[in-house]
């Protein structure tokens, strides 16, 4: 996943071996790829790189084992270190989002100066502000996400989802479809795109998306839980 850029499911999936309490170093190195957004194995690792990606994955081990407090130094130190490369402070944004979104904001921000482009910080800024039910401050960091990464389909959501909260439903149903085009099997694009049609009038568009969206959460719960936590077979 890391070396095709799937940089989030690749976090996702090394977090289970945090859940176990398994913190060998082959794991933190891969989880310190995968935070820094590397497209490498451990084993291809840059030798003048390895001490940086051990610390950013030592960082993302503990936020995943929920050691806060340990993880807010961990991430403050890959920081004070390494200012000015990329991705270290997407990575302490990502971080700080949870119970500090101002200094998140500021941290993706600071990753911007680096990477004026770099599409998922924007995403991260425009979700916040959408969030926080300011709609209008998230659009242009919406249209800049889109503009950045038109292959995401989080971008289109995040841009959907603003467009919708600022009045223009159309121009919502219009990227939400975008968005399912790239990731159909997304349950949360499904459940936007829903309310967008019921804001736009379009009852049966909204029920036929909102069963999808039901179809697809319960697919997902099954998968991550067993069937037990939808209800048995």
């Amino acid at each position: 996943m890391t070396r095709a850029e799937q940089f989030e499911q690749a976090l996702e999936t090394i977090g289970e071996f945090a859940a176990e309490g398994n913190d060998n170093p082959r794991v933190i190195e891969a989880m310190g790829l995968a935070t820094l957004r590397m497209p490498l194995l451990p084993t291809e690792t840059p030798p003048e790189r390895r001490e940086m990606v051990l610390m950013a994955g030592r960082a993302s081990y503990l936020m995943a084992t929920r050691n806060t407090a340990a993880a807010d130094k961990a991430f403050q130190a890959l920081v004070s270190r390494y200012p000015e490369t990329p991705n270290v402070h997407y990575a302490s944004g990502v971080f700080l989002l949870q119970e500090q979104a101002d200094k998140a904001i500021e941290e993706f921000k600071r990753e911007l100066e680096i990477q004026p482009e770099h599409g998922s910080s924007l995403m991260q800024i425009a979700f916040e502000y959408v969030n926080r039910g300011d709609a209008a401050t998230a659009l242009p960091w919406a249209k800049r996400a889109v503009a950045a990464s038109p292959n995401s389909f989080a971008a289109h959501k995040a841009l959907g989802q603003a467009l919708l909260e600022t009045g223009d439903a159309e121009g919502a149903i219009t990227e939400l479809l975008t968005g399912i085009k790239l990731a159909p099997d997304s349950p949360g694009l499904h459940f936007a795109l829903a309310r967008a049609y019921q804001r736009a009038g379009r009852s049966d568009d909204a029920a036929r998306e909102r069963e999808e969206f039901m179809r697809l959460d319960r697919l997902a719960r099954t998968r991550k839980s067993g069937p037990q936590s939808v209800g048995g077979r």
